[in-house]
This record gives structure tokens, sequence and C-alpha cells, in this order.
């Protein structure tokens, strides 16, 4: 009798445990892509760019494995700007339609201030040597403003690879023209730009995810619109415990093309980096 009950316990104890294996199973490394589970979650994402994203996430079901409702309240804080922003999608199947408003702080500025011989620190334009005078001595501004944005995604599921395509039109009511715009790290007018962003990246749920990237532009600058495209890559992979948690890298440049608006200053080069790892926190 007392085998019998230890038996049993035995038996109980490694089905308690198989259960809390199968609960915590590793995720495969490029889960990213892939559909999300339901319920609200934390993402705390630092990075070397630099800056801090965290993010609350709430998805929706509204019908299974087809479509969903997600909502996001984002907060970024950078060396350039503080910003907080609500987010709402919804996923068709293969379609999404999104919108946002926000708020973002502007503490760091840059603008074209031309003298009376039309320069700004001796350049005739807010290029990258210029921003890196201006942000040596200093000479930045203050402002709080709003945006508004519309979107439409479409995803692109292949066997082993995977595109995904957003059109976003953003309404930006900075109150100040010809200046730096940190996110998309070029200068351009404030008003109405348009933005279409394309990843097709190679899948392998043991390694991750690794491919290319497109960015272009339709940006107000001196009384026109212009188009501007910027390329690079995009990868990750997940890590952390059950693999839940994501190594992100996205780079962006205009090598092989004249541009002397894009790219953080601070590198003197056309380029823009995000390197960064993103914590993910079930809640409910």
């Amino acid at each position: 009798m007392v085998l019998r009950k230890k038996l049993v316990a035995n038996l109980l104890v490694a089905a308690a445990l198989f259960s809390a294996g199968s609960a915590f199973a590793n995720k495969p490394r490029d889960d990213f892509f892939n559909r999300q589970a339901p319920g609200a979650r934390l993402k705390l994402f630092p990075f070397f760019g630099p800056g801090f994203r965290g993010t609350l996430e709430h998805r929706l079901p509204i019908e299974p494995d087809m479509s969903e409702l997600q909502t996001q309240i984002i907060g970024d804080v950078n060396p350039g700007f503080a910003e907080s922003s609500f987010n709402l999608d919804a996923r068709f199947f293969l379609v999404s339609f999104g919108a946002s408003i926000g708020v973002r702080r502007d503490y760091h500025i840059l603008k074209f201030e031309p003298d009376e011989n039309g320069l700004d620190h001796g350049e005739p334009e807010l290029n990258r040597k210029a921003r890196w005078l201006k942000d040596n001595d200093q000479d930045y501004r203050r402002h709080t403003w709003p945006w508004y944005e519309g979107r439409l995604r479409v995803l692109m599921p292949f066997e082993g690879f995977m595109g995904v395509s957003t059109v976003h039109v953003r309404y930006q009511d900075r109150g100040y023209d010809n200046g730096y715009d940190w996110p998309l790290s070029t200068v351009f007018d404030e008003g109405l730009i348009g933005m279409s962003e394309t990843f097709f990246v190679a899948r392998d749920k043991d390694w991750g995810f690794a491919g290319l990237a497109a960015r272009v532009l339709y940006v107000p600058r001196d009384g026109d619109y212009e188009v501007d495209v910027h390329y690079g890559v995009l990868a990750g992979t997940q890590v952390g415990p059950a693999n839940r948690d994501l190594i992100l890298l996205r780079f962006y440049t205009t090598l092989g093309h004249k541009d002397d608006f894009m790219g953080t200053h601070a590198f003197r080069a056309p380029i823009q980096v995000v390197l960064g790892y993103q914590a993910d926190f079930e809640l409910f």
C-alpha cells in the first residue's frame, strides 16, 4: 500500500513537471513574425541608438487564428525627445489597419537658423556636419507637439521567408520647419508626411530571422515634397527564458547616393542603427 501511494505521488509530480515544462516550452527563435498569443504583455526595450521604449500591449482575438484587435500604449525616451502614444490596429488575415495619436516632447530640436549670409554654423543647410556643430554648441530648442497617424500593413508569408510592408500617413504638428526628425533620421518641414517600410527576411526556428529592409519617405521640404530612400537590414532572434525575449537589429543607410541630411549625426555618416534587447513579460 505504501509503495502504491509513493508510485501515485511520483506520477502526479511527473505530470505536474511535464505540464509546467509544456507551459514554458521554448518559442521558436523566429517567433517575432508568428501570430502572438492573446492577452496583455509588457515589453521593455533598451537599445543602442540610443534610447528606451516601453510598450503595454493587449491582443483581443476577433476570429481565432484569423483576425485580432491590438492596442498599445508606447513610451519612448532618448537623447532627442520623449514621446507617448496610443495605438490601435485591427488585423484581418494578412491585412491590418491602424491609427495612432501621440505627443512628443522635443527637448533637442535641431533646426536650420541661417545668419545674414544664409549659413548656419558655416553650412548652407541642416546637414550632418551642421547638426554636429549645433550639438557641440548646445544650439537647440525645446517644444511639445502632437502627431496623428493612419497606416495599412500587408503580411506576405512564404515557406522559410516573411515579407511585411506598411504604409504610414502621418501629420506632425511640430510648429517649426527645416528641422531634424530623430526617429526617421532626416530633415524636413512640419505637416503631412508619407512613409512606406518593407522587410523581407529569411526565417529559421533554430536561428531567428535576417533580411532586407527598405524605407521610402515622402516628406515636405522648402515648400515642395521630396522622396528619400533608405535601405538596410533587419535581423533578430528570440532569447531568454523560454525564448520570450528578443535581440533586434535594424540598420538603415543611404550609402551609394548623395544624401547629406540622412543619418544620426553623432556617427558623422549616413547611417541609423537600432540594436537592443527586448524583455517580454506576460501580464494576463
